[in-house]
Order: C-alpha cells, then sequence, then structure tokens
C-alpha cells in the first residue's frame, strides 16, 4: 500500500479544495462571480526594479571595461 492510499491527499490539497469551494464574498454588484486573486488585481512591480537594477550593473561594468581600457592606452606611452 503506497503512502497515498494510507493517508489520502495532502493537507494542502485538502486547504486549497476547501478554498476553491466556499461561496464567494461580494456586494450586490457580484453577487456571483468570485474576487480575482490579489496577485491579479495589484500586481508587483519588483520585476522592473530587477531589471533596471542588472541593467544599470551591466553598464556600469561595462563603463568601468572601456575607462580601464582608456586609461591604459593613454598613460602607457
Amino acid at each position: 500500500m503506497s503512502r497515498k492510499e494510507k493517508f489520502g491527499n495532502s493537507r494542502g490539497n485538502r486547504q486549497q479544495d476547501k478554498a476553491a469551494n466556499s461561496p464567494s464574498i461580494g456586494t450586490d454588484s457580484n453577487e456571483g462571480e468570485a474576487l480575482p486573486p490579489r496577485r491579479k488585481k495589484h500586481p508587483s512591480s519588483n520585476y522592473k526594479v530587477t531589471k533596471w537594477y542588472y541593467n544599470l550593473l551591466f553598464v556600469l561594468f561595462v563603463s568601468l571595461v572601456a575607462g580601464l581600457f582608456w586609461y591604459g592606452t593613454k598613460f602607457t606611452d
């Protein structure tokens, strides 16, 4: 007998099923509609900040390399 057959579904799956079957909370305008997930209604902008941060690091690195090459060519003569 496998663990799944012996103990059934995990607790997390049962909680998700319970949450999915619970009645939606709403006003008169959306009486029968379920509310959207918070993540869709208020999306995070962390990926935008991360993208800007990595782009800035790349530009700083390229400018450092270019500056070192310029310094090396100018002052080695």
